[in-house]
């Protein structure tokens, strides 16, 4: 059954439901007065930015108010590269460019990988990092994830070489698929086809619970592939217009990203699902993203002959200017185009039942960011939304506030969440107080 036998919960009732943990990433910082939501009469009440997650309301654990542990050997505490690199490593950045103290890079392991090994020991893959036009503008704005100091992963960028090498084994080191390869394209159907057609001797023998959880995952890699195929997902049309790019999606086209975005999370669910990995990054861009939202409206075009730059009017440029009652406008746009991917995403994960639940119910999505504001370059105030959870453990449905406290604090309560319960992680310095009070049960 290839892939596919993870899916059947066959010891439904006697094992607990495997823990998973994604980190969704979008940059730049946030406008604060339109990000931060409020408990009305105990209730959870979302801003502005995070409406787009009102039907996720009751799944979402809102934190306020951390700093990024960034100060490095000169007491520096900005930069898109330092807040990168700390982000997921609770480590100070090192500077690795005595022309440009600015760029950095992590000097610890990622939370992602320190636990990836441990959560994901008998998955195919210990950890799934894909990339939405993470642009290689430089490797210390460009990494997330880190397997050690100085030693960044970078994000797969093209959903068909991540496909290839999740649902089909190709070879890892592979970084890209010739464009007139329909030898591969055509294997993939033929793959899916007989795969079906063992699941369909299958489907009579199973309890109708099984039989509506695999006919789901079957569609949604039908679904995959398709899209793969046709390069185009089924609300690309009406996002930024249908691509006029054959049978592929253009990965660098800007104008791609919706496309590209849905691809690459139908890809991370069906990795979950099928339990491939337990650990994964959805990354939209680097480190201060230059991206252009057309899709979003003709006052966010820029001149299409322009490299996408951070001189383009890109997203990078707006941020510089937030303090412009224009720009912010369209930056509140561009931040809730992002929540809106990440309820696409929960959506996916909810839709999928799993021992009396869903998905997301066994799986926490963290989308967070290198910034506290885009314009000041700060990392105070950063923004953390927690989504799902894993056994319960999360008091969603409520935005809780800790001033100025490190975000190792948070750090260090993702990982006793995931069952890796230490005294510290990242800097020591900054585990004082241990994990978070009052977010779990």
């Amino acid at each position: 059954m290839l892939p596919f036998v993870p899916l059947l919960d066959v010891h439904a009732g006697s094992e607990p439901a495997p823990r998973r943990l994604v980190f969704f990433f979008s940059s730049n910082g946030t406008i604060y007065e339109s990000w931060l939501p409020t408990m009305e009469r105990g209730k959870l009440a979302l801003s502005p930015i995070l409406a787009p997650l009102e039907r996720h309301k009751s799944k979402l654990l809102v934190v306020d108010g951390l700093c990024h542990t960034v100060i490095n050997e000169k007491g520096d505490r900005s930069g898109h590269s330092a807040g990168m690199n700390t982000a997921l490593t609770g480590r100070r950045a090192k500077s690795i460019d005595p022309q440009y103290p600015l760029r950095s890079m992590a000097t610890g392991i990622s939370l992602d990988q320190h636990l990836a090994p441990i959560m994901g020991a008998e998955a195919k893959f210990r950890s799934i990092e894909l990339g939405i036009q993470v642009q290689p503008f430089s490797t210390d704005n460009s990494s997330l994830s880190y397997l050690g100091p100085l030693r960044p992963i970078i994000a797969e960028n093209n959903p068909y070489v991540a496909f290839d090498r999740v649902f089909r084994g190709f070879n890892e080191a592979s970084t890209a698929v010739d464009p007139q390869d329909e030898v591969r394209l055509n294997d993939r159907k033929a793959v899916l086809s007989a795969v079906s057609q063992n699941l369909d001797a299958l489907r009579p023998t199973l309890p109708q619970s099984d039989r509506i959880k695999l006919e789901a995952h079957l569609a949604a890699v039908a679904s995959i592939e398709h899209s793969l195929n046709t390069g185009v997902g089924e609300a690309v049309a009406n996002v930024c217009g249908k691509p006029e790019l054959g049978k592929r999606i253009d990965v660098w086209n800007n104008n791609n990203i919706p496309a590209l975005a849905k691809l690459q999370m139908d890809l991370m669910v069906m990795s979950l699902a099928c339990d491939l990995t337990r650990v994964g990054t959805v990354q939209f861009g680097r480190a201060g993203a230059a991206h252009r939202f057309n899709w979003l409206g003709p006052e966010f075009a820029s001149d299409p002959m322009l490299a996408v730059t951070d001189e383009a009017k890109g997203f990078h440029a707006l941020a510089h200017k937030e303090s412009d009652p224009v720009s912010k406008a369209k930056l509140v746009k561009i931040h809730t185009w992002y929540a809106s991917q990440l309820a696409y995403f929960l959506d996916k994960l909810d839709a999928i039942p799993e021992r009396g639940g869903t998905m997301l119910d066994n799986t926490v999505v963290v989308w967070f960011n290198e910034l506290g504001s885009g314009g000041t370059h700060t990392h105070e105030n950063t923004p953390w939304v927690i989504a799902g959870n894993t056994r319960g453990l999360f008091k969603t449905g409520q935005v809780v506030s800790f001033p100025n406290e490190p975000h190792n604090r948070l750090l260090m309560t993702l990982s006793h969440a995931m069952g890796v319960e230490e005294a510290a992680f990242g800097d020591p310095d900054f585990c004082k107080g241990g994990p978070l009070t009052g977010v779990t049960t």
